[in-house]
């Protein structure tokens, strides 16, 4: 599984004008420019074939006019690519913000149903930039990358994360897995988790999302269960990409007090449970990509623990790509806490793997 990523984000540079002071003068040529490149979910190794990919540049209006265009190869070996787009506004209502992509021309990792693929297979995902001044020199996209994830039918998030290296504000391939599973069932391609399944038919869920990041899990479940109630928690940290991704949700349901049954709620698993989740009786605990770092397991075991004694009859779907050894510690203290393993899948992402697993108490 791969992303693509922007190392230097789009920018504006505008020719220089003849006549600045004519009021019949061209805006003149403009070039956007960016650099990328396509790597993993923590960018420790970059897509090692060859990709063709196309870059667009749209307007940030209602038509979404395609500005410029350009067909790009990256081929094996490289670690980074230059993309330059080029033209020339109307000097009647061009349009002054644009929105700048760059995606695959095959085997995009876009539609979580077919987001399933043997390591043999490539899956790459799309990035689009934030709206950005195109017609003034210097006009810069923000530090931001959307991701678009079609879900089923009809059923589109887009989800924000930083281009930064903090990690906490990344898509990770747990929260990907837990989507993909989610949009293909009621048959998913790793076979079914069956209790999960018979929990999922419920009309109404209470959901709480654990280490959450930019909320991809929790909001592609609410996308799907829109009868669930969905808190997502992290750090304060993740507090502004996550309320982001929510208020994209809330515009997209019409819903402009809120987003309805979906809220962010800053979690510190290393303090007491806050009164509003300790008094809350959850069906479902989302944990996607948590274990990576083991100074934090103990304290996730510890919450896990103080949930399941307020709701016992909870379930928990782990989505776990295993980075090293050391992250089998969360499964011993579990353990010992009367948390174990009932149901498991593998899920294959391109050459990620990403073991889903159901936990219950013994």
């Amino acid at each position: 599984m791969h992303f693509i990523r922007f190392l230097k984000l789009p920018t504006t540079a505008t020719a220089s004008h003849k006549s600045k002071t004519a009021a019949s003068s061209s805006p003149g040529t403009v070039t956007i420019s960016a650099l990328i490149t396509i790597s993993t979910d923590l960018s420790e190794s970059f897509f090692p074939g060859n990709a063709s990919l196309r870059a667009t540049l749209r307007a940030d209006n209602g038509s979404r006019q395609l500005l410029a265009s350009k067909s790009l190869s990256w081929t094996s070996g490289m670690r980074n690519l230059p993309v330059t787009l080029t033209y020339t506004p109307s000097a009647k209502d061009a349009p002054s913000l644009g929105i700048f992509c760059v995606s695959a021309t095959e085997n995009r990792a876009d539609d979580m149903r077919g987001l399933f693929a043997k390591a043999t297979e490539t899956r790459i995902l799309s990035a689009w930039s934030t709206p950005f001044n195109i017609i003034e020199n210097g006009g810069k996209a923000e530090a931001l990358v959307e991701r678009k994830l079609q879900l089923s039918a009809g059923r589109m998030i887009r989800i924000w994360e930083e281009t930064r290296e903090d990690i906490a504000r990344h898509i990770w391939p747990g929260g990907l897995a837990i989507s993909s599973y989610l949009s293909t069932l009621p048959s998913p391609p790793t076979g079914a988790l069956t209790t999960l399944t018979t929990l999922l038919s419920k009309p109404h869920l209470q959901v709480l999302e654990l280490g959450a990041g930019c909320g991809l899990a929790g909001i592609a479940l609410h996308t799907l269960l829109p009868s669930s109630s969905v808190a997502v928690t992290d750090l304060p940290i993740t507090a502004e990409i996550t309320t982001r991704n929510l208020s994209l949700l809330a515009e997209k349901d019409g819903d402009t007090g809120g987003s309805g049954g979906i809220t962010y709620a800053p979690l510190d698993w290393a303090e007491p449970l806050p009164d509003w989740c300790a008094a809350t009786t959850y069906d479902l605990i989302l944990v996607a990509d948590c274990t990576y770092n083991t100074a934090s397991i103990p304290y996730l075991v510890s919450v896990l623990e103080q949930l399941y004694s307020s709701s016992p009859g909870v379930m928990v779907l782990l989505a776990h790509k295993v980075r090293h050894e050391s992250e089998e510690m969360f499964f011993e203290l579990a353990r010992e806490k009367g948390l174990e393993k009932k149901e498991q899948v593998v899920f294959e992402i391109a050459g990620d793997t990403v073991d889903l697993y159901v936990i219950g108490s013994s």
